[in-house]
């Protein structure tokens, strides 16, 4: 096998080779540039902010909305800071109080001393995501515990699309709108004109969790499945899909608080703040195997992050950096069991050229296969990242990683899926050879990225 892989790799052609066939539903252009954000950051702030509950029932007095240092620039660079890519933001939850100035009902900033009526929450953090280069997504919550017009279904659903059309050319551009389902059951909404409306004022705009674009993950604890396919087959009756069965691009997006089962601040809450090591755990079981995570972390009554949840972020932030900045398999030499046509095109090397249109590929009819990295020396590292070409579909039912050990291979790493990302953590490994074996795929392996990296000292051991 390693003469064929000698052979391969020292003869390869410039002919022009056909890339693999699309296999199945793939990404849209903002469905991949939203799963390459990776992770961003929820803000729930509101009247509930103020009462140290996470739902009131709509009857609070607009007057108690009243933060005294509001700072929503400082959201967004905190965000920024920790690496973070987008930022969602609840423009109204269920309780129907509206943190921006809307136009429709009375339950909102306009009814608050807060700057004498005139303050809008939403402008500042909107205007510091457009100006520092964050995504901005909005929060707007189908539910309306206030709105008398909530009970006449038709009457609402112009108000809602009304409020949608606000925030989504008031505060554009606008990249994530974020729909909750929450106490809903019974009530029935015009999701195709609400999508509609969407697709008209913000066609770039992903709509979220009861939308047809990205999809929740299906608990708030942060936490993906090891097996995660980004094609669904939608049998319930998802808003959007032409019919039951239909199979699409369907990628997920894993929600946590930063403060255990708190998404509002509460004044007692700093006891519940997640550790670091609780937030790296996060990270690897929603980015490690290829969900986005969404932060949630609460402003307080001042209108700040907390002091302690921003420096629990910065720390957070600094260790995935330290983590993930120094890819050793970018100075490997490699080889593979096929390669797509014997042309550069679908090189080995691609895998490590840290750029996203280029990839390893196999010829068609070939599901199994393999990737060595050789270097001139041992390498010590703990942590191995595998991402899929995603324009092509995902394809890896199956993998595992070797090392060459003494005089043979060993098995140090299993999995099954690995779509946008996979990061496996492992004990300490030293060698100087290592092997990226696909040993299950749907269709031809297109391999985009694959990385080696010494996990930050701040990391616990795996």
């Amino acid at each position: 096998m390693f003469m064929v892989m000698g052979l391969l790799t020292g003869a390869l052609l410039t002919a022009t080779v056909a890339p693999p066939e699309i296999y199945g539903p793939v990404p849209s252009p903002q469905q991949l540039a939203w799963q390459r954000m990776e992770y961003g950051m929820f803000c729930h702030f509101g009247i509930n902010t103020f009462f140290d509950e996470e739902w009131t029932d709509g009857t609070k007095d607009p007057k108690t909305f009243l933060p005294t240092e509001f700072n929503g620039r400082q959201w967004v660079e905190t965000a920024k800071k920790v690496g973070m890519q987008y930022l969602i933001v609840t423009a109204k939850h269920h309780d129907g109080f509206s943190i921006y100035p809307t136009e429709h009902g009375d339950y909102n900033v306009k009814a608050s001393p807060w700057r004498d009526g005139k303050g809008d929450a939403l402008r500042e953090v909107a205007d510091a995501c457009h100006e520092l280069g964050l995504m901005l997504g909005v929060y707007l919550s189908p539910w309306d515990r206030h709105d008398p017009l909530y009970d006449d279904p038709p009457v609402y659903d112009e108000r809602f699309k009304a409020m949608l059309t606000e925030l989504l050319t008031w505060y554009a551009p606008v990249g994530e709108v974020w729909f909750d389902g929450a106490g809903s059951k019974g009530h029935v909404y015009d999701w195709n004109g609400y999508y509609s409306l969407i697709r008209e004022l913000a066609p770039d705009a992903l709509i979220a969790i009861c939308g047809p674009d990205i999809r929740w993950i299906g608990n708030e604890d942060g936490l993906a499945p090891d097996t995660l396919w980004n094609v669904q087959e939608v049998t319930l009756p998802i808003p959007g899909a032409e019919s039951g069965g239909e199979k699409r691009w369907y990628p997920s997006e894993c929600d946590v608080p930063i403060r255990k089962g708190q998404w509002f601040y509460h004044t007692d809450g700093a006891a519940n703040l997640r550790s670091l090591e609780e937030l790296l755990e996060i990270y690897y079981r929603s980015v490690g195997l290829g969900a986005a995570l969404l932060l949630n972390v609460s402003p307080d009554r001042r209108g700040q992050l907390p002091q302690a949840d921003t420096q629990r972020l910065l720390e957070f932030g600094e260790v995935i950096r330290d983590t993930f900045n120094n890819n050793l398999a970018a100075r490997a030499l490699t080889s593979a069991s096929n390669i797509r046509g014997n042309s550069k095109a679908f090189a080995p090397a691609n895998a490590t050229d840290g750029l996203e249109d280029t990839y390893w590929a196999t010829n068609d009819g070939i599901h199994e296969a393999w990737l060595q990295l050789l270097f001139g020396e041992d390498r010590v590292f703990d942590r191995i990242v595998l991402q899929e070409h995603l324009p092509l579909g995902q394809r890896v039912k199956a993998h595992e990683i070797q090392a060459f050990v003494g005089n043979d291979w060993k098995t140090i790493a299993t999995g099954t899926t690995i779509g946008y990302k996979r990061i496996h953590r492992l004990p300490e490994v030293k060698a100087r050879r290592i092997r990226v074996h696909i040993t299950d795929a749907f269709a031809p392996p297109a391999i985009e990225q694959i990385g080696l990296y010494k996990a930050s000292p701040r990391e616990t051991p795996y």
